[in-house]
């Protein structure tokens, strides 16, 4: 069986609105509210459709893990040779898990480009990408953008000067410094892909236009639903079950892209699934596959500049908010948070171990590339293969 992957780009666009629960919990007298969706959970629903395609046993992975588990406790390493077993037992080729999903990202039509309702094949000329907000941009605070706003990046203090107080994270690294006196706060929303060519190459302030930041209101709302408990063998409504919910409405011509790195003996199964079930309540989603997939912008370091990473997507790292494979060649780093990751294993039915992820947007300040670098970031083979830590390489100066 060949190794060469092939690389292949697909819109999703939503039929309806979509339900993605955070690691919060969903109780009485509470509201279930929808964020974005994770790459865990896209991963599940194309490795779903495509076993579905290929006419899977599902049963017969649910009856490799009862049998595994009657035998002694399952560890997680344990599970993952499990898990590999059943799907095979199930009828999972072996190109399957060679299988990377790469995503999800927002994505819109370009402006002045209409829609042919009978256009299966989209265009990708006619998409742009639109990422995370980096979260060394700045701004002034609680300002609303100008034509030609005010922006300031956040760089590694010059080796040559201290920060009274300053207690590195890890041993050599510097703190992220913002060379003004204004009142500034980190931007929010996203960045188009031209926008953020401007900051992977380190564009000064009076290059960033209006134009490139997008903020949230215009890509997505949300939906409030009341709904009611259903009981699954009688079909009737459950006393006491009466829940609310706020589901991720995305605007007209907005959507979301995905790739997938596979074997070419994946390619026409992956290019006959037209729609998937993604996210709460089976929510449906058109596929639509591209001719070539979208090119994402990129910079790499010329005349003593160095390299750069900002996450695309959330990254799972196990050390918190640090890639293991930068170890040595991080100056700084600034991550804005992190994302609470669980979900339900249906498997072993019940509820996955909470994790927690560095947040899409963070930005790692490198003296050089490691020889080892991941692709996607993220430490554990199966969190790359769901897309755990895509990134996007810059430059900046230091100075």
């Amino acid at each position: 069986m060949s190794r060469q992957l092939k690389h292949l780009g697909a819109l999703l666009e939503p039929l309806d609105v979509l339900f993605f629960r955070d690691g919060r919990p969903f109780a009485a007298a509470t509201r279930g509210s929808s964020g974005l969706p994770t790459p865990q959970t896209t991963a599940g629903a194309i490795w779903a459709s495509l076993l579905r395609a290929m006419g899977c046993n599902f049963d017969k992975i649910r009856d490799v893990y009862i049998r595994a588990a009657e035998n002694h406790r399952l560890e997680e390493s344990d599970y993952q040779a499990v898990w590999r077993q059943g799907l095979q037992e199930a009828g999972a080729p072996e190109w399957f898990f060679s299988m990377t999903i790469r995503g999800p990202w927002l994505v819109r039509r370009r402006g002045g480009d209409r829609k042919d309702p009978s256009d299966d094949k989209p265009d990708p000329a006619h998409w742009e990408l639109l990422f995370p907000m980096p979260a060394t941009v700045f701004s002034f605070k609680k300002s609303e953008l100008a034509e030609r706003p005010e922006i300031w990046l956040g760089q590694p203090l010059s080796r040559n000067q201290t920060l009274p107080g300053w207690k590195p994270p890890r041993a050599g690294m510097r703190p992220i410094w913002v060379s003004t006196r204004e009142d500034v706060e980190t931007c929010k929303g996203f960045l188009t892909a031209a926008g953020m060519q401007k900051f992977l190459q380190s564009k000064p302030s009076q290059n960033f236009n209006k134009e490139d930041f997008v903020s949230e209101s215009e890509l997505f709302g949300h939906d409030n639903r009341t709904g009611i408990g259903i009981n699954p063998q009688r079909l009737t409504s459950e006393e006491h079950q009466i829940y609310a919910a706020s589901f991720l409405a995305l605007k007209q011509e907005v959507a979301f892209y995905v790739e997938l790195h596979l074997p070419p003996e994946g390619e026409s199964v992956w290019k006959s699934v037209s729609f998937l079930r993604w996210g709460g309540e089976g929510k449906q989603v058109a596929v639509k596959h591209f001719d070539k997939p979208l090119e994402f912008p990129r910079a790499v370091p010329q005349n003593g500049q160095k390299p750069l990473l900002v996450l695309t997507t959330p990254g799972i790292f196990e050390d918190g908010w640090y890639p293991r494979c930068l170890a040595g060649e991080l100056v700084a780093a600034a991550v804005p948070g992190e994302v609470a990751v669980s979900g339900w294993d249906l498997v072993r039915r019940g509820p996955k171990p909470t994790r927690f992820a560095a947040s899409a947007g963070s930005v790692y300040f490198l003296e050089r590339l490691p020889e080892t670098l991941s692709d996607p970031l993220s430490d554990k083979p199966l969190d790359q293969q769901q897309g755990w830590g895509c990134f996007l390489q810059g430059v900046w100066n230091d100075v």
